[in-house]
C-alpha cells in the first residue's frame, strides 16, 4: 500500500485529425487491381460510407431494395446508435449482383461471410497503384470527402455518416468553400478593378486626401496623377 495517490500530468489531445482520401482515378485503378469479392466490397464502401465491420458483417435482413435503405441496429454502429444508410445506384448494384450467394450473409467468398477485407491482396493493389499510408477505413474518408467537394452540407453528411459529433464532420469542411465565394467577391481591391480610372484633372477630384507634389527641374511643382474610386466597396455589406 501506498500513503498517499501521485499526481499523473496529463495531455491534451490534438485537434489534428488524420484525413487520407483517393481521387477517382486512385480508386477505379485500385478496384481494378482487385479481385471481384473484394472489389465488391469497396465499390460498396465508397458508395455507403459504412465502416469495414459494418460492410462485412451485413445481412440481408437488414437490406430492403424496395425502400433502397440499409438498416444497421442499434448496437452495431460506433456510437451505438441506429442508422438508416440511403442507397444510391452504385450500392444497389452491387447488392444485386451479391443476391443469391449466401441466405443470410450480403458479402461472402467461397460460400463463406468475408472475414477480413484488409488483406494481402489489398495491401498489394495499393502497393501496385503507387497509394502509400492508406488505411482500409480511409474509404470511409474518401466518401465523405467526395460528399463534401460535390458541396454537400456538413447537417447531411453528418446524418448520412451517423456522426454523433458535429466536429467529426468539420475535419471535411474545407474540401467546399463554395458557399464562401459570395462573401469572397465583395471584396475590392484598389488598383484590380476595371472602375477604378486615373484621373489626372485634380480641380475635379472629389478626392479627400491630397497627393503631394514633387519638385521639377526647372523649380515648379507637378502634381503627380491622382485615383479617384469610381465605385468602391460598400462598407455596410
Amino acid at each position: 500500500w501506498i500513503a498517499h495517490v501521485p499526481a499523473f500530468k496529463t495531455y491534451a489531445r490534438s485537434g489534428r485529425v488524420r484525413v487520407r482520401f483517393l481521387t477517382h482515378d486512385q480508386a477505379a485503378e485500385l478496384m481494378g487491381r482487385l479481385p471481384e469479392h473484394q472489389r465488391e466490397v469497396v465499390l460498396f464502401a465508397l458508395s455507403t460510407g459504412l465502416r469495414q465491420g459494418n460492410i462485412l458483417h451485413l445481412r440481408w435482413d437488414q437490406v430492403d431494395m424496395t425502400r433502397r435503405i440499409v438498416t444497421i441496429g442499434y448496437g452495431e454502429t460506433k456510437n451505438g446508435e441506429a442508422l438508416g444508410v440511403p442507397l444510391n445506384e452504385a450500392a444497389l448494384g452491387v447488392l444485386r449482383r451479391q443476391k443469391g450467394k449466401h441466405p443470410v450473409h450480403v458479402f461472402t467468398f467461397r460460400g463463406k461471410r468475408l472475414a477480413n477485407a484488409n488483406t494481402r491482396t489489398w495491401r498489394a493493389a495499393l502497393k501496385a497503384c503507387g497509394i502509400e499510408d492508406f488505411r482500409w477505413h480511409d474509404l470511409r474518408h474518401t466518401w465523405a470527402t467526395w460528399l463534401r467537394q460535390n458541396d454537400v452540407p456538413t447537417w447531411v453528411l453528418q446524418e448520412l455518416g451517423g456522426w454523433k459529433s458535429e466536429s467529426m464532420v468539420r475535419r471535411y469542411a474545407h474540401m467546399s468553400v463554395k458557399h464562401l465565394q459570395p462573401y469572397a467577391d465583395q471584396l475590392i481591391v484598389p488598383g484590380t478593378d476595371p472602375l477604378i480610372n486615373p484621373v489626372t484633372d485634380t480641380k475635379k477630384s472629389n478626392c479627400p486626401e491630397k497627393l503631394e507634389s514633387s519638385g521639377h527641374k526647372n523649380g515648379h511643382s507637378e502634381s503627380r496623377p491622382r485615383l479617384k474610386l469610381v465605385a468602391g466597396l460598400d462598407v455596410n455589406s
